[in-house]
């Protein structure tokens, strides 16, 4: 499955990101256009879970969407206005007015970043009034900073970054130039996001094991050992350890009295994870009065996560409130600690999907659970059987929504796979759209 990438640009900007974005062959470039700075909430709102990384086509729109908890900063980026893009647009200016400007105004640059452009081409004669990108200042202010300039004589040429200041500024009549990134700064930033998005699939698909280990009581181990009671607890965890590798997709193995290990994938985990580990913690605790201790082990290897796990048992000390400790593939130790429980959101479908499902009898919940599944395992095709394990429910059930959403041209079929077992081949089906 290809990379896929968001873009989030106004109109203009966008056809330059794509111009460049053809070169990539091996990525998918999914463009969304917008007019005003708020539109990049819907878009993000409605499509977050769709792509692998997002484009921002410049410091404010990614900013917008940094402050706003909108993405993290590992799921985006922006290309830097380097000063290629400075000199760029500046020759231009000079060339269509025929002049050479010694005087200019520049917004979104530090003082920094500008003197060491300048210093490094000898262009210290050069005058320059700078107002650096500050999160929440408006446009009103940028376009009175650089209008004032220009009235008192101090600036000859305006460039400016964002399309708002450009317009209006624009209609003053005030020369002014817009600043966009350079093709290498470009591409630069889709290699960038590129390398990004692997890492991240190759980190989910990481080894990961949960160690439970039931802490017995020094003075009556024999008499726990060989008690009914303490049997029965522990079967009584083991059929919680069950539900929480069923929604993990692992495998449960004891590996001796009181200790068990989980198997799965780093992908798999999740908040709703951690909150039936902390339950099961607080279950013991409640009905036994000991302490369950649970670590977390990842690693390229299962040999390296288990050993991870047995790690993070060393370093668990007496503690007051439960607490999972998690032991990276690279040794590093953090501890999580029981917070409020987050609830998880599928994807929103869209209207035309809302539209289409009024005639079938099937939920449009279970449509937007099967929509965040296909992205999380990056899965552009899927069969009856995935739909079984993702939704917990028997391939018959997954073959009979797979039908209805058929139907109504939701899906369609893309081929069929051959399991090497007897019996016709199992239909494989795609999106459509939304």
């Amino acid at each position: 499955m290809k990379t896929k990438i968001g873009v989030i640009a106004p109109h203009d900007s966008l056809q330059r990101i794509m111009y460049v974005a053809k070169e990539f062959k091996d990525i998918s470039f999914v463009p969304y256009p917008y007019e005003q700075l708020e539109e990049v909430s819907t878009i993000l709102k409605d499509h977050r879970g769709e792509v692998d990384q997002w484009f921002f086509s410049g410091v404010l729109n990614y900013t917008y969407a940094i402050e706003y908890e909108l993405i993290t900063a590992e799921e985006g980026a922006f290309p830097p206005l380097h000063g290629a893009s400075f000199f760029g647009i500046l020759l231009e200016a000079q060339l269509n007015l025929n002049q050479v400007f010694r005087q200019v105004s520049i917004d979104t640059i530090t003082n920094e970043e500008f003197d060491k452009i300048l210093s490094y081409y000898q262009l210290e004669d050069l005058t320059y009034y700078t107002h650096p990108f500050e999160s929440g200042k408006s446009a009103d202010e940028l376009v009175e900073f650089h209008t004032e300039l220009f009235d008192q004589g101090k600036a000859e040429v305006v460039i400016t970054s964002i399309k708002d200041v450009y317009l209006r500024l624009k209609e003053k009549s005030i020369p002014v130039y817009r600043v966009t990134p350079s093709y290498l700064s470009i591409k630069m930033i889709i290699q960038f996001l590129e390398e990004r998005a692997q890492s991240n699939l190759y980190r989910n698909s990481q080894v990961s094991v949960i160690g439970c280990r039931i802490e017995m009581d020094p003075e009556n181990l024999e008499e726990l050992y060989y008690s009914f009671k303490t049997k029965y607890q522990e079967l009584d965890v083991r059929r919680q350890l069950f539900e929480i590798a069923e929604k993990t997709n692992g495998s449960v193995m004891q590996m001796g009295d009181g200790l068990f290990f989980i198997f799965t994938t780093r992908g798999e985990l999740s908040t709703e994870t951690e909150g039936d580990l902390f339950s099961l913690i607080d279950d013991i605790r409640l009905q036994s009065n000991l302490q369950l201790k649970v670590a977390i082990g990842f690693g390229e290897t299962v040999l390296q996560a288990e050993q991870h796990v047995r790690l993070g048992f060393r370093h668990i000390k007496e503690y007051d409130k439960p607490i999972l400790l998690i032991v990276d593939d690279d040794q590093s130790i953090s501890a999580r600690q029981q917070e409020e429980q987050i609830n998880y959101s599928t994807t929103e479908i869209g209207p035309s999907w809302k539209e289409k499902m009024k005639d079938v009898n099937l939920n449009p919940g279970v449509v937007s659970k099967i929509v965040s599944y296909s992205n999380h395992y990056r899965r552009a095709q899927f069969s009856s059987q995935d739909l079984a394990r993702w939704l917990k429910s028997t391939e018959r059930n997954g073959r009979r929504i797979l039908a209805e959403m058929e139907k109504v041209g939701i899906i369609e079929q893309a081929g069929e796979s051959q399991s090497g077992e007897r019996g016709r081949p199992r239909k494989v089906y795609q999106f459509t759209g939304n």
